[in-house]
């Protein structure tokens, strides 16, 4: 039978479509090769996986145009320049500037850095190179002819590819195993103060390692623009799709990466060969018959096999022999929620929700909206990133399934459909985490954005599941169908899976879940079984998303749900402070005001020196979360753990709290009846809220009462001036009034904190002169001890002379007894 078939496809024509599918397929694995190469370089050499190592490429291959097209230099030179000299100095650049600075944070921060920078330069490049207008890159020698192997014509620059990659692996053995540069990379990384005292230099040899993993980057990334699209999310994800090849040589074997990128490229060339509309192969007729049976289409199973690949790997690496190490103490930081400030927060903030969707213009109600569901999703990763350590790159996927059923079952039965919604999301997030929860995080990280890819092209692409790429999500209520209903629904949910949060985190199980952050070989080797610990935190945080999914926009688009969008959630999450409330709903929101808010408010503004360059804000917001991600190195503990200690002392002084909510409730009564603008509320309430109410404990506690009423009045009068002074009025321009916000209440605040003092009543006392000590002020105990000491005085002769003393003796001979002289 199967002979028929083949002889019916026509097995010549079958043959000569292997052949040239080999051949472009190898093409593609020498490609994947060289960047994976790249990759393994800086992971083995500085511990760090790089997951901005495709936009280094993308960025290199845009570079290369501006030299060769944009400014007419020579081939040759061009490449040389950006391969040799600018690739090697940026990828210097960031580790010097960047990753050096990661220095004692987690797994997930290091991660989150890279993911940052990728995200910033997919936004930068179409800023820097228009995207409206048409770009390409000419292959090497385009006029040459291509020269025929098997019958299959080969253009010399694919024959260059694999050149290139030959001599890449040829180079890579040589450099990392038979030079002291090579040596000492891969010293640095197994212990970095070893390597230093055997004469090592880490700093210059990690520069060293990520400038030759940059410029491989960009080795790949310039070979690879003449046969792909000069698009910087294009050819980011070419580069992106190799890194199935370094997992198969489990990030340290160049050789197996190697091998890891022919299968890749090989089963990439042959899905795109075989599985195409028009083909009159067996294999196409078996494809054609499975799509008109279930209405299921392959169409995106080729850009989907590097996704593919990876996930299938993953499920027969060999796991790592558990290591012995110490207790893991690292800069990121979070302290145990109180119920106190719990129950304070889940009161005000869907009271305070509310009162927002008075007084916003309905212009951004629907933004928001979005933003309070984006920041649901980034609450789901609290217990799994914040609390477990474990990382997910597809937050978003999981909404994307909460979304899906609920579309489908809660047209019905609202209730139902987010139940089930939950359940679905949480069970397939605890089967995605299987395969990797016996290896290392990165590998967690690579497996769930291997899913992310998959269910974006191959699930939520399906017109069967999102015809035409939207479907309606159901409100839990027919008349709720408004974006402020969906404002208040979310803010009820965020409010009530926060509270279930943090009781996770003060339970015995959230005590695991922090044990096993710290040190997971050390849990194992007491006996915690971290499978089922880790499968069920997966859950918890899947079917959060989940729900987020099912109480999402009106009309959910597949675009929403994509694997970027699911960087973007973990980065903002992260930078808001992963292991807090606030911190998720601080990122969530802040991804929702720079998706749909910040631009169109500041759509006619711009920064820079104006003779010189400017940018627009709208274009700014493209890769302004970026940068905030990459900021950090400086604070891994992100944004909301620094707002959180401001405001400490309001909630737990009762009186404090009061005021400040009063004052805020007072500038938003104002608003509500028209007294005040937009504008206006906004100066105030910044004034308020950031400036004076962090203030108000001192009028109880502090160490100057004289200077409470002072600084009392002063607060009111500046949130009042806040009040009175039409903004809007003094200029057109919206960027200047935020300008003008911000400065206003840095000064208010600055001269508020100087008419108070000094906030340590000890530090604002003079301090007394130690040479007075024992002339006009007794010796404190520290003083004496310090005095025995300088004496040569030992307790024994202390106690000596304390005997001697007692029975009437001089204390001179009872030292002198003992070897003191008289």
């Amino acid at each position: 039978m199967i002979t028929t078939m083949l002889a019916a496809a026509g097995t010549p024509n079958l043959w000569n479509q292997f052949l040239t599918a080999s051949v472009a397929g190898l093409v593609t694995a020498a490609l994947y090769a060289i960047a994976a190469s790249g990759l393994v370089v800086t992971y083995t050499t500085s511990g760090v996986f790089n997951f901005a190592h495709g936009a280094f490429g993308m960025m290199a291959a845009f570079t290369y145009w501006q030299f060769t097209e944009g400014w007419g230099l020579p081939i040759w030179l061009s490449l040389l320049l950006v391969v040799g000299v600018v690739a090697p100095v940026f990828g210097g650049i960031v580790e010097k500037g960047l990753m050096r600075g990661l220095e004692g944070t987690s797994e997930l921060i290091k991660l989150v850095v890279t993911v940052s920078l990728l995200l910033a330069l997919i936004g930068l490049a179409p800023v820097i190179w228009d995207p409206t207008i048409a770009r390409s890159v000419p292959e090497f020698f385009p006029d040459s002819d291509p020269i025929t192997i098997a019958g299959v014509g080969i253009s010399i620059h694919r024959i260059i590819i694999f050149v290139a990659a030959g001599l890449v692996a040829v180079f890579l053995r040589l450099f990392l195993y038979n030079t002291r540069t090579g040596i000492a990379m891969r010293a640095v990384v197994d212990d970095r103060s070893l390597a230093q005292l055997n004469g090592a230099r880490p700093g210059l040899t990690s520069m060293a390692s990520w400038g030759l993993g940059a410029g491989l980057a960009a080795l790949a990334g310039v070979l690879g623009a003449p046969i792909s699209t000069l698009e910087a999310v294009t050819l980011t994800l070419l580069v992106f799709n190799a890194y199935a090849a370094p997992v198969i040589g489990r990030l340290k074997s160049v050789p197996l990466t190697f091998l890891g990128a022919i299968i890749l490229g090989l089963a990439q060339s042959y899905v795109s060969s075989f599985v195409k509309p028009g083909d009159t192969n067996v294999v196409e007729r078996a494809v054609t018959s499975f799509q008109i049976n279930t209405g299921w289409t392959l169409a995106n199973l080729q850009s989907a096999m590097p996704a593919i690949v990876l996930f299938v790997v993953m499920l027969f690496i060999r796991p790592e022999r558990l290591r012995s190490h110490s207790l893991s103490t690292t800069r990121d930081q979070f302290r145990v929620p109180t119920w106190r400030v719990t129950l304070i927060g889940a009161i005000l903030f869907p009271i305070g929700t509310i009162m927002l969707t008075v007084i916003i213009p309905d212009v951004f109600q629907l933004s928001l909206a979005s933003g309070y569901a984006l920041a649901l999703v980034g609450l789901s990763l609290v217990p799994l990133a914040g609390y477990s350590g474990q990382i997910s790159l597809a937050q978003m996927s999981f909404a994307g399934i909460g979304a899906v059923v609920m579309g489908n079952l809660g047209v019905n039965n609202p209730i139902l459909g987010v139940v089930v919604a939950v359940l679905v999301a949480a069970t397939i997030g605890a089967l995605v985490s299987l395969p990797a929860l016996r290896l290392s995080g990165i590998y967690l990280a690579l497996l769930t954005a291997a899913f992310a890819l998959m269910l974006s092209k191959l699930v939520l692409s399906q017109q069967k599941v999102m015809p035409q790429g939207n479907l309606a999500v159901p409100p839990l209520v027919s008349s709720w169908n408004t974006a402020t209903a969906r404002i208040i629904v979310s803010a009820v949910a965020f409010t009530l899976v926060g509270i279930a949060v943090v009781a996770v985190r003060r339970s015995g199980f959230g005590r695991r879940l922090m044990a096993m952050k710290d040190s997971p070989d050390a849990c194992a080797t007491l006996g915690l079984n971290l499978t089922r610990t880790n499968v069920y935190v997966f859950a918890l945080s899947s079917g959060i998303a989940g729900l987020a999914g099912a109480l999402w926009a009106s009309t959910a688009q597949a675009e929403q749900f994509t694997f970027e969008n699911s960087l973007a959630v973990t980065m903002l999450a992260v930078v808001g402070g992963v292991g807090l409330v606030g911190g998720a709903f601080f990122g969530g929101l802040l991804l929702g005001a720079f998706q749909s808010i910040l631009g169109p408010i500041f759509n006619s503004n711009a920064l820079g020196y104006f003779s010189v360059f400017s940018i627009s804000i709208a274009k700014l917001t493209s890769f302004a979360p970026g940068l905030m991600g990459i900021s950090l190195g400086r604070n891994p503990s992100g944004a909301m753990t620094e707002v959180g200690a401001g405001f400490r002392a309001v909630g737990e002084r009762t009186e404090a709290l009061v005021i400040s909510v009063l004052g805020a409730v007072g500038i938003w009564v104002l608003t509500a009846v028209g007294v005040v603008s937009g504008w206006q509320f906004t100066a105030a309430i910044v004034v308020w809220v950031f400036v004076v109410a962090p203030l108000t404990p001192l009028l109880f506690d502090g160490p100057h009462p004289s200077q409470r009423l002072p600084v009392a009045i002063g607060g009111v009068s500046a949130t009042v001036v806040a009040l009175l002074v039409p903004v809007a009025s003094i200029t057109e321009s919206n960027g200047w009034r935020v300008i003008m916000i911000g400065a206003f209440a840095g000064a208010v605040g600055a001269v508020l904190t100087r008419v108070y003092g000094p906030l340590d009543a000890e530090a604002a006392a003079p301090q007394p002169s130690p040479d007075l000590a024992g002339v006009n002020r007794p010796f404190d105990r520290g003083e004496l001890i310090e005095v025995d000491a300088a004496l040569g005085l030992t307790e024994a002769d202390l106690a000596t002379y304390a005997v001697s003393e007692t029975n009437g003796a001089s204390a001179v001979p009872a030292m002198a007894g003992n070897g003191g002289d008289s």
